[in-house]
């Protein structure tokens, strides 16, 4: 016998499994009070792996749920992180084009202040070399720019048009060693040149000894020559030196224009001095006659 159950375990399991759901849905069929003494025995047998295929089941479709939903998720969480760096861009942007619509206010407002005619500007390239302390605008000849035309700022002066393309233009700075601005010291109205000395500061030249100068009066534009407008500011004085001896004495000046931030420029096109006066209507001509008596 147990040879045989041996021999034939395999099929007799099969059987089983396949015996017992069926008296099991037969017995579930069943009212409880018509259970008979083996349906009660199969109920016993039966209900705790009904109850563990039962709660397998269960914990499959909720971790298949789970899964589901943590996949649309991270797909949701990948498209809200793509959004939001669009979203952060945009408000750079915003902010940029903020900042640059302020500081074209600046400029209009000060070309008011001045009176002068310009042409505004973006500075695009900065001369790396040691023999010139330049930048380029995005400004030429199209736009009516022209060679040693002023170039400001809302800060101050910023120099002149060097040369110039069609479309661009090089300006040397007031840093530059070729640079010379005659300039007022603003408190005592002494004068003198303002050239360029080193990568941040200038130096006020031919200044007399004697001239009252003293650090931090501000210098500004005198008007000479009608390029710069008149009282534009140059510079802030640093550093007096007056020595014992000889005329002049000397005054080191930090330029008003930080040259470091520098984005946006106006190139004076026409400054006040240079705008037409509207022309006196002339006299009427007086009546030529000849006295009586003379011819």
């Amino acid at each position: 016998m147990i040879k045989y159950l041996k021999q034939y375990r395999f099929y007799i399991i099969l059987f089983l499994f396949l015996l017992i759901p069926v008296i099991a849905i037969d017995t579930s069929t069943r009212a409880p009070r018509d259970y008979r003494l083996y349906d009660k025995m199969i109920l016993g047998i039966t209900s705790p792996i009904q109850t563990a295929i039962s709660w397998s089941l269960e914990q499959f479709v909720s971790g298949f749920h789970n899964y589901i939903y943590l996949f649309h998720t991270r797909q949701d969480n990948l498209a809200l992180t793509e959004e939001n760096r669009k979203l952060q861009g945009t408000i750079a942007s915003l902010k940029e084009a903020q900042n640059e619509n302020l500081r074209l206010r600046k400029l209009l407002s000060f070309e008011e202040t001045y009176r002068f005619e310009s042409v505004v500007a973006r500075v695009i390239a900065k001369d790396v070399s040691t023999e010139f302390r330049a930048v380029r605008i995005n400004r030429g000849e199209n736009s009516g720019i022209q060679k040693s035309m002023a170039v400001v700022t809302n800060e101050g002066v910023v120099g002149r048009v060097l040369r110039t393309t069609r479309d661009t233009a090089d300006v040397v700075t007031i840093l530059d060693l070729a640079s010379a601005i005659d300039s007022i010291v603003e408190r005592s109205r002494a004068r003198g040149i303002v050239e360029g000395k080193t990568d941040e500061v200038c130096e006020l030249k031919y200044a007399l000894r004697t001239d009252d100068i003293i650090p931090g009066d501000q210098l500004i534009s005198s008007g000479l020559g009608g390029v710069f407008p008149k009282g534009v500011p140059v510079g802030t004085v640093s550093r007096v030196f007056k020595r014992k001896f000889g005329i002049s004495q000397d005054v080191e000046v930090r330029p008003s224009v930080d040259f470091s931030k520098l984005e946006e420029v106006m190139v004076v096109t026409k400054a006040e001095s240079q705008v037409p006066a509207h022309p006196a209507p002339a006299a009427p001509a007086e009546t030529k006659g000849k006295r009586k008596g003379t011819e």
